[in-house]
């Protein structure tokens, strides 16, 4: 019964890390912002999407915003911050996948070799260290939340696509 219960909680563990990866709070960062051919699209709950590059141009409906160059550096910065998590989130679903995998061969080869009682701290060690990466994620999605803050006090027509609301990274960290 022991080794089912150490098989357990690698498997547990990366579908909790994975939630936190994938949702953050009742909206998933996933959801509403999409990254395709150098932009980041951030998807309104109603209305049209807004698009912004690299350069902190942003489109809403396709319709080119004026920005000032303050608000252009706000948009560049939203736009980095989404990918920073698009990329955090690649890393731990890599890294909990991997935890996965080390945990079902630690667990076989424990079991092989009569040796059950090692597998619990080694799996727990690499755990966490994938948490420490997904906290990452939930720490770009409070930047992210901070800069989308900035961006609506600063440019109004941004106010609907400003989804992060004060829980997420909070939530997050608590999933």
């Amino acid at each position: 019964m022991k080794p089912i219960r150490l098989l357990a909680f690698p498997l547990l563990l990366v579908a909790v890390l994975s939630s936190c990866v994938i949702s953050v709070g009742d909206s998933s960062v996933l959801n509403f912002l999409s990254v395709h051919d150098g932009s980041v699209s951030v998807h309104a709950r109603s209305g049209p999407d807004a698009t912004i590059t690299a350069a902190g141009d942003l489109t809403i409906d396709g319709k080119p915003v004026a920005t000032t160059t303050e608000q252009q550096a706000l948009l560049k910065q939203y736009y980095d911050q989404a990918l920073a998590i698009r990329a955090e989130g690649v890393t731990t679903g890599v890294a909990a996948a991997s935890l996965a995998h080390k945990a079902v061969s630690n667990v076989a080869t424990g079991l092989a070799h009569g040796n059950s009682d090692s597998i619990g701290p080694r799996i727990e060690a690499e755990a966490k260290t994938v948490k420490a990466q997904a906290m990452k994620v939930c720490d770009a999605v409070a930047e992210l939340r901070t800069t989308q803050d900035a961006l609506v006090a600063s440019l109004p027509a941004f106010k609907p696509y400003a989804l992060i609301d004060a829980n997420q990274a909070a939530d997050c960290r608590s999933e």
